[in-house]
């Protein structure tokens, strides 16, 4: 399977020394927002059976799909480094049973804690819910609030992210987006050396 995944200069390096990289909990922020999601994803993968290697904890990330199309994402965009961080553009070969492919826009409702639904109508029921029980919105991300209702709330929620995995559903944009422009991004544990195509560098916008 063809991927293309936006590595920091440095890990690169390691690349090419190393002959395998694996992700570097050094090189990105784990704040307890993020590391919620990125534990998420982690436990998924182990779920499907993709199993990571001793001593890795999270995956590395690679883009499948890039606004409805397999091509590499436009470099010339804002938001993969910090402006002026020299970075590498990998294509890669991964096997396909190593690999776990999720929408990348909606992979956003695991990142910010919020609950993702089936379409306009479903989320104005979780709304519902929530306000009938006395919650806000803001509530939802407060990790202090442990009550039977806010766990009974955070199982709903977290039970809805399972259709990040649904690449094939589409609406008019208020949830799935249009199947011709979405992007997707795949996980996998670790990357070797021999399954690198291509590098071309840059230099972060």
């Amino acid at each position: 399977m063809r991927l293309w995944t936006i590595q920091h200069i440095n890990a690169y390096e390691n690349l090419l020394k190393y002959e395998v990289l694996t992700a570097n909990e050094d090189y990105f922020s784990l704040e307890s927002d993020l590391r919620q999601a990125y534990d998420w994803m982690a436990r998924r993968m182990k779920d499907e059976g993709i199993i990571p290697p001793v001593s890795v904890n999270y995956p590395i990330w690679a883009w499948y799909q890039w606004e409805g199309k397999r091509k590499r994402p436009d470099m010339r965009q804002k938001g993969y480094a910090s402006r002026g961080e020299k970075i590498a553009l990998l294509t890669i070969e991964i096997n396909e049973k190593d690999c776990l492919l999720t929408d990348f826009d909606l992979f956003h409702f695991v990142l910010n804690y919020w609950y993702l639904p089936n379409d306009e109508k479903n989320g104005d029921e979780f709304e519902n819910l929530y306000e009938s029980l006395g919650f806000s919105w803001h509530d939802l991300q407060d990790i202090s609030i442990t009550s039977d209702e806010m766990k009974k709330l955070r199982t709903i929620i977290e039970s809805s992210w399972k259709r990040v995995f649904d690449l094939e559903s589409e609406d008019e944009g208020y949830i799935f987006g249009k199947n011709s422009a979405k992007s997707i991004q795949a996980t996998f544990w670790e990357l070797h050396l021999s399954q690198v195509v291509k590098a071309e560098f840059f230099t972060a916008r």
